[in-house]
């Protein structure tokens, strides 16, 4: 990868916890917020079809490649990127390469079926 081409705008979705009354965590999340954006690389890896609730879905999965950045190393599976208007959850989130100052991110997204 021509680690130059950072051409998409990724924003990074996450789950706040939600605060009781003296601000302490109970536990739970709330919805999905945005929480920073980053300039990244994505590299399709398949599409394929999945049987998802009896119906056929159309998953894509790639490759998104952000910088190492104190930002970056934050990212878990449980955060979501939003790619040029498309969802896509996280799927796995590689160890920041010392020797290229990147990290390479697991992506899926639902195309939906019929």
């Amino acid at each position: 990868m021509d680690s130059g081409r950072f051409e998409h705008r990724a924003q990074f979705m996450r789950r706040p916890p939600i605060l009781d009354d003296q601000g302490q965590d109970t536990g739970d999340r709330g919805p999905y917020a945005p929480a920073f954006s980053l300039w990244a690389n994505f590299r399709p890896q398949s599409v394929r079809e999945a049987a998802q609730g009896g119906a056929a879905q159309n998953v894509e999965s790639g490759i998104l490649t952000v910088r190492d950045t104190a930002q970056s190393r934050t990212i878990t599976n449980g955060d979501r990127a939003t790619i040029q208007g498309r969802d896509f959850a996280i799927d796995g989130v590689g160890l920041p390469d010392r020797r290229t100052g990147l990290i390479a991110l697991n992506v899926s997204s639902n195309l939906g079926g019929e």
